[in-house]
């Protein structure tokens, strides 16, 4: 009898923990994944679409039908409660017994959180908010253009400055950005704090060159139309405003009581496995782990690992090697380090890349290289996962 291996979500770590698996173990082993989407989402690919890049769904999103392997099973189905204790899931359909469980659900997208927020701002992290973005964007000769973070943490900190930049770069070629105002509002002090304040004040110094303003520690409380309220009761006006909403553990893992005071799951930083004292990295619920962004990983400088496709991916990469090590009654080795690269797209055909290591003390040891065409290229090739997992991307 082989093993049930329950993989909660189909996001990027999500897949990659079960393609990781399936290439590990024969047959015999079941490798479940559990997503109420149809699709995949590719989240950065929703900055080449406000530029027009991506004109179309093409790797933006693919029906999870079209994944190449075809020895993975796929439940169309949405997790309703999670029962680490005796490793059981109860989706909207049926209840599934496992003998290991990685939970890799993301973060929900939670807008309604802030007063007209779906009536005024356009989502960022939103494919038919992306789209209409673009639009905008191409009608758009003259006012003030306001980027939007409501809240931290949210998914790929670049992200936001990524599309500001972009904006100004598509304005330029467009030759309307001359009577236009790009700003960026955030709760944070500095640009991507995780990272330390060095790479924080290189970001802030791009978004310089770009005329692009920066109002930091803005906590916005409601927006109106063409208005935003902050708690420190300034307000702002805006003719176009897009924005990244409030994020959150979803519902199934809050009601599973598995979130801390950081609103997340809390995990071993190099296993991944469920703390039971953050202070003592004590574990709990053997078997049972969780990766990507519905974690919460508390760095030395008391502030959290980023939300970002990459740390998930080799996150998933670890918890894939440690359970085909327990699976072959082996010790468990593989440990996550909290390091890892990103490209930071700062338009032009240029973006920079951001590498270091996450666990270093007291704070990150975190660089951000000047800007070149050569990290673009790079950036793009990091972002081929459709033409490793989809049929329909396999020719091109």
């Amino acid at each position: 009898m082989g093993n049930t291996i329950l993989i909660l979500g189909a996001g990027w770590g999500g897949l990659t923990a079960a393609h990781a698996l399936r290439g590990m173990l024969p047959p015999k082993h079941r490798i479940i994944v559990i997503e109420k989407g149809q699709s995949f989402v590719f989240y950065p690919s929703f900055l080449k679409v406000i530029t027009g890049e991506s004109e179309g769904l093409r790797y933006i999103e693919s029906p999870l039908k079209n994944l190449m392997r075809k020895d993975l099973e796929i439940l169309n189905e949405e997790v309703i409660q999670i029962d680490p204790v005796n490793k059981t899931v109860t989706t909207n359909t049926q209840t599934i017994r496992a003998d290991y469980i990685v939970i890799a659900l993301g973060a929900e997208l939670y807008p309604e959180q802030i007063s007209g927020f779906g009536e005024y701002c356009h989502n960022l992290f939103d494919t038919k908010g992306s789209f209409d973005i673009h639009q905008k964007l191409k009608d758009f000769s003259k006012g003030k253009i306001a980027f939007l973070i409501t809240r931290t943490p949210f998914r790929c900190p670049p992200s936001p400055y990524e599309a500001a930049m972009l904006t100004d770069w598509f304005l330029r070629e467009k030759g309307k950005r001359s009577e236009v105002e790009i700003s960026i509002y955030t709760p944070e002090k500095l640009p991507m704090p995780s990272a330390g304040e060095q790479v924080g004040e290189a970001l802030r110094q791009m978004l310089n060159a770009h005329n692009i303003k920066f109002y930091p520690e803005h906590v916005v409380t409601s927006i109106e139309e063409q208005k935003m309220i902050f708690s420190n009761n300034k307000e702002a006006k805006f003719d176009l405003l897009i924005g990244i909403p409030p994020h959150g553990a979803p519902k199934a893992i809050k009601d599973s009581g598995l979130i801390n005071s950081s609103g997340y799951i809390p995990v071993h930083p190099q296993t991944m496995e469920i703390l039971d004292n953050i202070e003592e990295l004590t574990t709990k619920y053997p078997g049972v782990y969780a990766i990507g962004d519905s974690t919460g990983i508390l760095l030395f400088n008391g502030k959290y690992l980023p939300k970002a496709g990459v740390f998930a991916e080799e996150e998933a990469h670890t918890v894939a090697r440690n359970i085909v090590a327990q699976i072959k009654g082996e010790k468990s080795k593989a440990s996550f380090n909290g390091q890892g690269v990103c490209y930071v797209d700062v338009g032009d055909n240029m973006a920079a890349e951001g590498s270091g290591d996450f666990y270093g003390y007291p704070d990150p040891i975190v660089r951000l290289q000047m800007p070149s065409k050569e990290s673009r290229k790079a950036k793009h090739e990091f972002e081929r996962i459709f033409e490793w997992w989809f049929t329909e991307y396999q020719n091109g």
